[in-house]
């Protein structure tokens, strides 16, 4: 019965896996069409990579809580490239963190099962999260250690943990991001506290308005793509 059950969620995992690549690419290809040099980009939530390892020509720093899905992405490792198996949020701290059987929605915070179906599913079967204690550093951090003058590329895709992500950036550092690319929960009920607009308002204060929105085909969230007007001028 269990090897019946692995077999399902390997499954499951290739196949939202391939949604995902779908929706990557097409915003991919936005952000290419943008006439601007992409050099550093900081994927934050990278999973398994392909977004970050999207931009062959670009220095990309790497960070994933999952073990994991860590250990998948650094099978493609790239020497020009920064890889870090840590979380990234307001603070340094330490986290419980709950990797969840179908991989990509492992989170920092506790999932409502109820809420959606593909956690229905697990939850009908009687898979249970991975429970993990990982570090948490903010991107001022990183930015401070290596000396980034600037990031083209800023990807959020935390599983409701955008907020805090962007509450570990400081206002001298948000001048130096362009293009911010964040995931936004369309399901009300399926992180406690979550309020995407609580992200909008950081994002504002920090003069970036939202120039495209990537709603995806099958689950209940969408990409939403910001610009730093300070790159208008």
């Amino acid at each position: 019965m269990y090897k019946l059950i692995n077999k399902f969620m390997n499954f499951l995992n290739y196949f939202f896996h391939l949604v995902y690549l779908f929706h990557k690419n097409r915003i991919v290809r936005f952000l290419n069409n943008q006439n601007v040099n992409i050099y550093n980009v900081f994927d934050v939530g990278a999973y398994r990579g392909k977004f970050g390892n999207s931009f062959n020509k670009s220095r990309v720093f790497f960070f994933e809580s999952n073990p994991f899905s860590f250990k998948k992405m650094k099978k493609i490792k790239k020497n020009k490239n920064k890889y870090f198996n840590v979380g990234i949020g307001s603070k340094y701290e330490e986290r419980n963190f709950y990797i969840m059987p179908n991989d990509s929605a492992s989170t920092f915070h506790k999932i409502n099962n109820k809420s959606r179906l593909r956690d229905k599913i697990i939850n009908f079967i009687g898979l249970m999260p991975i429970k993990k204690k990982v570090e948490i550093f903010p991107l001022n951090y990183f930015i401070k250690k290596y000396q980034i003058k600037n990031i083209d590329i800023l990807k959020i895709d935390t599983e409701g943990y955008e907020e805090e992500v962007l509450k570990g950036v400081n206002y001298k550092n948000f001048k130096k991001i362009k293009y911010i690319v964040i995931e936004k929960h369309t399901n009300k009920n399926l992180y406690k506290d979550y309020s995407f607009k609580k992200i909008e308002k950081i994002l504002t204060k920090n003069n970036f308005y939202l120039i495209k929105k990537f709603k995806d085909y099958l689950w209940n969230y969408e990409d939403l793509i910001f610009k730093n007007k300070n790159f208008n001028l």
